[in-house]
């Protein structure tokens, strides 16, 4: 049992700390974690979602009950953490920001090489159910909450403007494509195949590097509002998408993967957003930061109850 725990973590702790490092020695800047980023989710990343969705089984693809779990797990959790910013501080950034930071799990980053080590390729469909409902709804509609915060244009208008922009992501378009060949049941020509799966390979050491690396150049603040946060994303979370796949019927191996992944900390996607809107940064960098850390434990318990058959049957 504890193989089964620590295996799967210590290679990525490691490689977190080897990133941490290299930022705090100045081997690499805040300039090449922004350009690693770009490299992970604009070319490594879809290339891996991609492979992955086009080896998938047809019939694996259309779990209504699994996609709708999730739905409801992940943005349940963004509306939860909306609503209590929302009543705590009347303000519609701050709000909407929290929901973000709470709402949406690393599964980028952190979900591919520990599922991947746990569950083998075939995990990565989780993953790529994740990241749908985070790209075509989480997104989109923070990015329409802080425009009607900002006052600059209508929400609609935000809301198209971001999930246009989103759908024209390679992120977004490339496992679209390989759902698609999946469908049709088309081959990939063995080139292609062994030269993307080879590119997408990179994804799972180049993100924990360039996770730590992003890590190195945040301060750490706590607060209560960071505790809140806490607790929210690393144990209401996970428990959340539980109750998620109880309601539908949703079992096996599925629904313990989006368990296990909604136990992973809070993705750093949402602090680029508190930095760029000019509000929450500390609040969202520390939260991350400190869930990142903590999140060893606490998916070490998720696991544990995972291998003890928790949503097996």
């Amino acid at each position: 049992m504890l193989d089964r725990i620590v295996g799967p973590i210590l290679p990525v702790a490691f490689v977190i700390a080897l990133g941490y490092i290299a930022g705090k020695r100045g081997r690499l800047t805040h300039s090449d974690s922004l350009l690693i980023s770009r490299l992970v989710l604009g070319w490594i990343f879809p290339a891996l979602l991609f492979v992955g969705m086009a080896s998938t089984p047809r019939e694996q693809l259309f779990d209504v009950k699994f996609i709708v779990a999730t739905f409801i797990g992940i943005m349940g959790m963004y509306t939860m953490a909306l609503a209590i910013g929302w009543f705590s501080t009347r303000n519609l950034k701050v709000a909407t920001l929290k929901g973000f930071v709470n709402g949406y799990p690393d599964a980028a980053f952190m979900g591919i090489p520990i599922l991947g080590a746990m569950f083998g390729a075939g995990s990565i469909y989780s993953v790529l159910v994740l990241n749908l409902v985070a790209s075509l709804v989480m997104i989109p509609l923070t990015t329409m909450l802080l425009t009607i915060a900002d006052g600059k244009a209508s929400g609609g208008q935000a809301f198209v403007s971001s999930l246009s922009g989103a759908v024209r992501r390679p992120l977004m378009w490339a496992p679209a494509l390989g759902i698609l060949l999946s469908v049709l049941q088309v081959k990939l020509p063995p080139l292609a195949a062994e030269s993307l799966t080879l590119l997408g390979k990179a994804t799972p050491g180049v993100s924990l590097l360039c996770l730590g690396l992003i890590m190195s150049s945040e301060k750490l603040k706590m607060s209560g509002e960071v505790w809140g946060n806490l607790g929210l994303k690393l144990f209401i979370h996970p428990v959340l998408m539980f109750g998620a796949t109880v309601l539908l019927g949703t079992h096996g191996l599925y629904a313990q993967q989006m368990i296990l992944l909604c136990a992973l900390p809070s993705a750093t996607i949402p602090a680029m957003f508190a930095n760029q809107t000019g509000a929450y940064q500390s609040e969202a960098a520390t939260s991350i930061l400190v869930s990142t850390v903590l999140s060893i434990v606490t998916f070490s318990a998720a696991i544990y109850f995972i291998d003890g058959g928790l949503a097996a049957a």
